[in-house]
């Protein structure tokens, strides 16, 4: 089974767990880590250490807010053949996680599903309407 984890600035990953569990009407396993605005990502490394060590011979897919920044930088060096970072998740692709991928899923295919349902889940919405003049 594959176990996940969710690294955000603030708390915008506790935010989407609780809106995901919301919609989905039941609790989902998944941590979540907030970034420390004030330290160095030390405290963040040794969460995601201990997580992962905790979850030994299972895939882990590490999920984090945007591409480049402090949450991202620090889960690329756990990258690994079991181990992956989708960054820039939202609310389509954390759902599409929990849903409909199923985590006894292929790792792999499993990983490309979440992120074409998270590219997917941005809309220009007057794409869908017309430009209003």
């Amino acid at each position: 089974m594959i176990k996940s984890v969710i690294i955000t600035h603030g708390n915008l990953g506790r935010e989407l767990v609780q809106v995901a569990e919301r919609i989905l009407d039941r609790r989902l396993d998944i941590d979540s880590i907030a970034f420390d605005w004030q330290g160095d990502g030390s405290t963040m490394i040794a969460q995601l250490e201990e997580f992962i060590a905790a979850r030994r011979g299972s895939p882990v897919v590490i999920f984090t807010d945007m591409f480049g920044g402090s949450p991202s930088n620090i889960s690329t060096r756990f990258v690994g053949p079991d181990i992956e970072v989708i960054s820039g998740i939202n609310l389509p692709g954390l759902l599409k996680f929990f849903c409909c991928t199923g985590q006894d899923g292929d790792f792999r295919q499993v990983i490309r599903k979440v992120e074409q349902e998270a590219r997917e889940g941005i809309s220009v919405i007057s794409e869908y309407l017309g430009e209003k003049t």
